[in-house]
């Protein structure tokens, strides 16, 4: 579980940097960080997040508005976009597979508002028999 420990701590950071005025490429490094303090950095798969289309996942999907290093599009109000933090640990790791969360969410004001609204993590998602 600490896998998906440190996975969650980084969703939860990135939940908490989306709002307007927030640089994709300052959101992307900032979680680079929370990563690495888990050693787990060189297990991450690709960028943290996307804008949504106006249709669907893709159709109308911004090429600028990825949270990665490389894009520095600055967020907008009205703007949707996902926190979607990942890591990918090889078959000869003790805590091999993926970990992934996942939240859509609409830049508001002076925040972001979770459109998702379904929990996350271990404690929320790991059913006892």
């Amino acid at each position: 579980l600490r896998v998906w420990n440190a996975n969650v701590d980084v969703h939860k950071r990135g939940l908490e940097l989306i709002r307007p005025g927030a640089k994709c490429s300052d959101i992307a490094k900032e979680l680079n960080e929370v990563f690495a303090e888990h050693g787990l950095l060189e297990y991450r798969t690709f960028g943290y997040g996307h804008s949504f289309g106006t249709l669907s996942h893709y159709y109308g999907r911004e090429a600028g508005l990825e949270l990665r290093e490389d894009i520095d599009t600055v967020l907008e109000e009205n703007m949707v976009v996902s926190m979607e933090p990942m890591v990918m640990l090889p078959m000869d790791h003790p805590a091999a597979g993926g970990y992934r969360e996942h939240d859509i969410l609409v830049v508001t004001k002076d925040g972001a508002e979770n459109i998702t609204k379904f929990p996350f993590g271990p404690e929320k998602n790991i059913i006892k028999v």
